[in-house]
């Protein structure tokens, strides 16, 4: 297995020394994890400490990587789950890796509220230190598993300093996603939310050569394979677990019981997937983007654009990439082998905070400070730009320097962004 740690974080001298030494004998030639993590070498950051005014005024994360693990297990199929979350969302990731039989790679954050833009204080290295032991133990314990089932992870822990308590909401959700498909080496990768678990159905289908190869035409011509998604209503997250080892008869049998379409107070969401065509078909069928639709999906690595920085916190994040990938003729399909469920868990705290701020009736000019009035207003930039074709995915300069770093990215000609 391939480690990498960050010296300056939360290991001595003596520590850093022994693992210049064993990391190239354990990791083979080309140590993947050490190369992404020498991406966060001398940043050159706007800001080193985030405070909400960053958020407002579209300056960047000061991202930083403290360890990276990346599995030496063969993959068992040729596409990567790219995905992203925070700490409280570490079970959810072990139920996408029960499911999912290929490369999984994502992107741990955690916020810390630092006094200092320069060293690590006591508290922020403790909590540090239980992630890494917490991520340790479930990481060996996958690479140490017989019988070829579960994904081969590649993780990435990222944390961000704050110097302002209230910004700690703001979430880079989208940063977290172009830095966690980094880490993706396949031409073909799934586009997942951690909440969403992959039914293991999809997995079995891509194991099949004649199937597999259908995939990859179809993404090679400009094509995204739509998963459709569901949601339960109870039955908890056992029951969605039950219901992604299962295939279209169980999704069938759920939409009677605890199952339903996902977001139906929302349906702009997922409507577009024509869900009565999916459950009674075995073939892949076209679809027409709708307006909103934010869909989860598998794509081709070098095609697929990269997501905008500038939504964090909550709203419309998914949405602008999927506007804007249908902005560029992206042919819609949706895939009849698999479908994801949602895992049900708390409410976030921003997303509380969005929802407040879209209901209390105010005007946008009172509300231009909160996640809400700021989202909605960059979604109308975007959406104004897409209409004159002169939209560009923004992207942080220090990504797009990590991206042209890395061998098995240097491929890409598409995909990329303006920097900032």
């Amino acid at each position: 297995m391939q480690v990498s740690y960050s010296p300056r974080t939360v290991l001595g001298p003596v520590a850093v020394t022994f693992l210049a030494l064993i990391l190239p004998l354990v990791a083979g030639t080309v140590d993947k994890a050490a190369l992404f993590m020498k991406c966060f070498e001398n940043q050159d950051c706007l800001a080193k400490r985030t405070v909400w005014e960053h958020f407002t005024e579209d300056i960047p994360s000061c991202l930083a990587t403290v360890r990276v693990w990346w599995s030496n297990k063969p993959p068992g199929i040729p596409v990567t789950l790219v995905t992203q979350l925070s700490v409280e969302r570490l079970d959810q990731l072990k139920s996408q890796c029960a499911t999912w039989q290929g490369p999984l790679a994502a992107a741990l954050y955690i916020p810390l509220h630092n006094p200092s833009a320069v060293e690590l204080s006591e508290a922020s290295q403790q909590r540090l230190q239980a992630l890494i032991a917490n991520v340790d133990e479930f990481f060996r314990h996958l690479e140490s598993s017989n019988g070829g089932s579960g994904c081969q992870l590649r993780l990435a822990l990222m944390y961000e300093l704050f110097a302002d308590q209230r910004a700690l909401l703001l979430y880079p959700v989208n940063s977290l996603r172009n830095y966690a498909r980094l880490l993706a080496d396949t031409d073909l990768i799934a586009n997942i939310d951690v909440d969403m678990v992959p039914s293991l159905s999809i997995s079995i289908a891509l194991r099949d050569a004649k199937l597999l190869a259908e995939y990859v035409r179809g993404c090679q011509g400009g094509a995204v394979y739509v998963l459709p998604a569901f949601e339960t209503h109870c039955g908890g997250t056992s029951y969605a677990d039950s219901l992604a080892l299962g295939g279209k008869e169980a999704v069938a049998q759920g939409l009677k019981k605890c199952l339903r379409r996902m977001r139906p107070k929302a349906p702009f969401s997922h409507n577009s997937t024509k869900y009565d065509r999916w459950l009674a078909t075995e073939d892949t069928y076209s679809i027409t983007y709708g307006p909103l639709f934010e869909p989860w999906f598998i794509s081709w690595r070098w095609g697929t654009l990269w997501y905008d920085y500038r939504f964090r916190g909550y709203g419309k994040n998914k949405i602008v990439q999927a506007a804007a990938m249908n902005a560029t003729g992206t042919v819609w399909l949706v895939s009849p082998h698999g479908f994801l469920v949602h895992r049900p868990h708390t409410e976030s705290r921003v997303r509380k905070d969005f929802l407040r701020a879209k209901f209390s009736r105010k005007d946008m000019q009172s509300l231009r400070h909160t996640v809400y009035g700021h989202v909605e207003s960059l979604w109308e930039g975007t959406r104004s730009e897409m209409e004159r074709g002169s939209y560009v995915t923004r992207v942080e300069r220090n990504f797009q320097a990590c991206m042209e770093s890395l061998p098995w990215w240097q491929m890409s000609t598409t995909g990329g962004g303006t920097m900032t």
